[in-house]
């Protein structure tokens, strides 16, 4: 028997009388609204490294993707039902401040906990970067987090998404008492804090405990390490070699570089080897990395781990490359000298050939780990009815929203199909009934008091609604 009572589909009707005939019948849909969970928690907190990684300094197989010392405590924290937790607040709407988003709309399992655009939909305007993958994140280049390693601690990286108003946007003191109102929640903090009570930080904590469980131990690339590469292609083991030569002082295993243990792990890598954390693209004057918060490292950029790298397109920090050749490419014939690059990039790049490049490519994709896709330990605890799903409006998007002047709904119509928008206020008054056949709505607040309102669309045989705010 599950812990908890799932697949329940809740349906909430405002009835109104015939006396008030500007108002209609409303239905309010929440899909699974409580997480189906193991009555015994998932192993979260039993991770072991594989002994190539830890015995990656002896020297004794050319691994081509080594590094600089492995922090074998990296795991040390995790508890399994804190990162229940975590995998629970990780998939819940309830966290952002419309019920739109969670963290999962921007980091999907299928795609490694990255997402299949350049940039991400924020709640108000597009996000500056591309979302990046979270898979071996505990012990990854972890000593920056973001794309402009302007934060160290992944506690702080967490918090920062939840609370800025254009990703998820949560007031954290409405969220705890959302939370504490729902029939799971203040028996999860109990099982991993001890007692009921939600704070910013248990919330914080929980969500590290699951994310740095995310690991990525199974692809070809960790079994062949095991048996020195052995039932590697002939192509494989030409792009094990070239990337063994030529790119592995930034992209290592743990560490970003072949420094080992030289310096402790206090010591500031960027300040002192910034050079490694140029990508070679031309400088971008909307966005100089690093240099956003200290001029003297403007365009560098967090190294990201290569596991699963074939899952995670597009690439950079900005979603400009779509596919693995197009990096490579990159590397090879268009590197842009700048400060950083003399010295340690050939000019113009590495100048591969075609077979080399090829083989480059292949030798990425060994990094995949297929069943990280599907591990039910990070999926998402909520699920989704596929025949709800299916006729629901695709690509549904409003921005701003919170809205002040105007407010743009934005949705699929490439057919130029008939759509009707009804506008219900919170006590269920239609307040705007209009059609349109355009793939786009423009709302003015004009005829609106401040507030929250649902937006009913509805295009042939789909329907969805959305919360929209009025400032």
């Amino acid at each position: 028997m599950k812990r908890f009572f799932i697949l329940a589909v809740v349906f909430s009707t405002l009835a109104f009388t015939i006396s008030r005939p500007t108002v209609s019948n409303f239905i309010f849909t929440t899909v699974n609204d409580v997480p189906d969970l193991p009555d015994t928690p998932y192993d979260y907190s039993d991770i072991t490294f594989p002994d190539h990684l830890l015995n990656a300094q002896d020297d004794t197989i050319d691994l081509g993707y080594e590094g600089g010392g492995i922090d074998s405590l990296s795991f040390a924290d995790i508890t399994d039902n804190g990162a229940t937790l975590g995998r629970v607040l990780f998939y819940d709407k309830k966290l952002s401040s419309l019920e739109t988003m969670s963290c999962a709309t921007c980091h999907n399992q299928a795609m490694s906990f990255a997402e299949n655009k350049a940039v991400s939909d924020g709640l108000t305007a597009p996000t500056l970067r591309n979302s990046m993958h979270l898979n071996d994140i505990a012990w990854t280049n972890k000593e920056h987090f973001f794309w402009d390693m302007s934060e160290s601690d992944l506690r702080t990286m967490i918090r920062l998404p939840l609370t800025d108003e254009n990703e998820i946007g949560a007031d954290m003191d409405d969220v705890a008492e959302k939370l504490g109102a729902t029939s799971y929640y203040p028996q999860l903090f109990t099982e991993a804090f001890g007692d009921p009570v939600i704070t910013e930080d248990r919330i914080a904590e929980a969500l590290v405990q699951f994310i740095s469980s995310m690991t990525t131990f199974n692809s070809r690339f960790d079994q062949e390490a095991a048996n020195n590469f052995a039932g590697f292609t002939t192509q494989e083991q030409l792009g094990l070699d070239l990337f063994s030569t030529n790119c592995n002082n930034c992209h290592s295993q743990g560490g970003h570089s072949v420094f080992g243990d030289i310096f402790p792990a206090d010591i500031p890598i960027l300040e002192i080897f910034p050079f490694i954390f140029n990508n070679g693209l031309p400088e971008d004057p909307e966005d100089s990395g690093a240099g956003n918060w200290e001029p003297g490292f403007s365009n560098l950029f967090k190294i990201p781990t290569l596991r699963n790298i074939d899952l995670t397109a597009p690439y950079m920090h900005d979603g400009r490359f779509e596919t693995l050749e197009e990096v490579v490419d990159h590397y090879s014939d268009e590197v842009e000298e700048n400060e950083w690059t003399a010295g340690f990039f050939p000019p113009g790049g590495f100048d591969f050939t075609d077979s080399e490049k090829e083989a480059m490519v292949a030798f990425l994709k060994t990094l995949t780990d297929e069943s990280f896709l599907t591990e039910p330990r990070w999926s998402d605890p909520f699920g989704l009815e596929t025949d709800i799903e299916n006729f629901s409006i695709e690509n549904l998007i409003i921005r701003p929203n919170p809205t002040r002047d105007v407010a743009v709904i934005e949705y699929d119509n490439p057919t130029n199909e008939l759509v009707t928008f009804h506008v219900f206020s919170a006590d269920g008054k239609l307040v705007l009934n209009e059609n349109t056949r355009s793939d786009r709505y423009t709302l003015d607040k004009g005829i609106f008091h401040p507030g929250t309102y649902f937006i009913e669309v509805l295009m042939d045989d789909k329907k969805s609604t959305a919360k929209l705010m009025v400032q």
